[in-house]
């Protein structure tokens, strides 16, 4: 038994009948989809008065016609332009294949794509605009699904996590919160029960997951959007830092072009030199970071953070002078 299209299909079918010129009617449509001549009316209707299709129906032929040409969803929908931008969006999803949400959104475009004019490849936009290709590796869509799951449910989860900074590999039971993208990683933020405080885990660290039976309800006290804006370079700590940093006149195009945090802010000085402050949770990010700019960027607060970078330069002039 032959089953009836869903209506967009069905449309598209009616489409390439009126684009052959086969004036096809409501009987004939009806039978070939097995539904009722009023399902195909209904559909000739969509087509005509929201798609602005230019349906009109010959009674000497006893059938429909376009009475001018017309492209059919989504080109009627859309300008050449944002038709070429979906196809190029479809090139450059297909690098973050294994992230969340890959499916869905793949598979929602690919059923607009089937649609577009056959020859719409995107070779045009990408001869004008590139995109650096992610460099993260692809996690388990498992780990994904059952974090999200998680998530929704107030689910608590075991996990098996590597800690670059300390080299070790614990078991911990977390009360996962939000999943977070920037600069190329996906993190997890989650109440660690091990460490009696909220954290960041980055998900490709993450080395197994078991999702629990046991709900958690959140702590109110605690926002995960507070959490990430307080984060720089992605690290994010318990504290809260006020940063000042002096950076010369010739350093400072390059840092007052760029949003660095989003509690940044910038104070000029009259020899083309600028004060740059922002809030933080954590300096050791921050101590890399200015570090960078050598002698064109001047910790002024807080104390801690200048003392931390006046040690590390001790430290890499002692192992500069080692013969």
């Amino acid at each position: 038994m032959k089953h009836s299209r869903p209506p967009l299909g069905r449309m598209y079918a009616i489409d390439e009948q009126l684009r052959a010129k086969r004036y096809p009617n409501s009987t004939t449509l009806a039978k070939s989809f097995e539904v009722s001549p009023k399902t195909i009316q209904r559909d000739i209707t969509y087509m005509r008065d929201i798609m602005k299709a230019p349906v009109r129906y010959d009674s000497r032929k006893n059938g429909y016609y376009y009475e001018n040409e017309f492209l059919f969803l989504p080109s009627a929908c859309l300008e050449p332009g944002e038709a070429e931008a979906l196809v190029a969006t479809r090139q450059v999803l297909s690098e973050y294949h294994g992230t969340p949400y890959y499916n869905e959104v793949s598979h929602a475009l690919d059923k607009v794509l089937q649609f577009l004019p056959v020859g719409k490849t995107g070779q045009d936009f990408f001869s004008v605009y590139s995109f650096e290709r992610p460099m993260t590796n692809a996690h388990s869509d498992e780990y994904y699904a059952l974090l999200d799951d998680a998530i929704r449910q107030k689910l608590k989860v075991r996990i098996v996590y590597d800690a670059p900074s300390t080299g070790e590999r614990t078991e911990r039971t977390i009360h996962p919160l939000r999943l977070h993208y920037a600069r190329d990683t996906w993190y997890l933020i989650a109440f660690c029960e091990l460490r009696s405080a909220c954290r960041g885990f980055v998900v490709r660290r993450i080395q197994g997951v078991v999702l629990g039976d046991e709900h958690f309800e959140p702590d109110d006290n605690f926002s995960p959007d507070d959490y990430i804006d307080s984060m720089f370079l992605q690290h994010a700590g318990d504290e809260n830092h006020h940063i000042r940093i002096c950076f010369s006149a010739r350093q400072a195009p390059w840092i007052r072009e760029r949003t660095w945090h989003r509690s940044q802010n910038i104070e000029e000085n009259e020899d083309g030199s600028l004060v740059f402050s922002m809030q933080v949770g954590s300096l050791q990010a921050v101590r890399s970071w200015v570090m960078q700019y050598g002698a064109e960027a001047e910790v002024l607060k807080p104390d801690e953070l200048r003392t931390m970078v006046h040690e590390e330069i001790m430290r890499m002039q002692e192992k500069y002078e080692k013969k």
